[in-house]
């Protein structure tokens, strides 16, 4: 399945489409062990505001890719580009990859990943790291991929509710 999968850059022509399946997989994936305020928080226009201010010009080696099936429907994303935190440190930071749920484990994630990969290389960044909830089943994906645990956590104040972030790491993109 994941071979008829395209993944091209994203344009802002596509940000209503990727702002409905980011959405989409927002809520899918956080449901169940997020706070309701946090699954549902996330609306389309917000997500449309995200993707229009990042497709700006910037100094983030911003990077968006779609994940476009044969027909032209985009089911996902990757993005990023240099760390948020720290962007004189010039390490890569992967922003996010959101699949709709029924393209999930297909393959597809790992091409978004790749892609983000090349295109932090491409930028001349040569670590990555990416922060994901300590709680969420999908962080089997970035180990997967050779990411490793950095020490300490990241906390996330939601509505009253205090979410903990942990960080994966790869020290030398080139060794992906």
């Amino acid at each position: 399945m994941s071979d008829s999968i395209h993944i091209r850059p994203g344009t802002p022509a596509d940000i209503p489409v990727i702002s409905q399946a980011y959405v989409a997989s927002w809520r899918s994936t956080y449901q169940g062990f997020a706070p309701e305020v946090f699954v549902k928080g996330l609306t389309i226009e917000a997500a449309s505001k995200i993707f229009a201010d990042s497709l700006k010009p910037n100094s983030y080696s911003y990077f968006l890719h779609v994940a476009e099936t044969p027909e032209g429907r985009i089911v996902g994303f990757a993005d990023g580009g240099k760390e948020r935190g720290h962007p004189e440190r010039g390490t890569g930071e992967l922003y996010a990859i959101y699949l709709l749920p029924e393209f999930q484990r297909r393959g597809i994630g790992k091409k978004l990943f790749n892609a983000a990969v090349q295109s932090l290389a491409q930028s001349g960044i040569s670590s990555m790291e990416v922060w994901v909830l300590a709680q969420s089943p999908y962080r089997k994906f970035y180990e997967a991929m050779g990411g490793k645990l950095r020490e300490g956590i990241k906390k996330l104040d939601v509505a009253g509710h205090t979410l903990q972030l942990v960080s994966y790491v790869w020290a030398d993109l080139k060794s992906i």
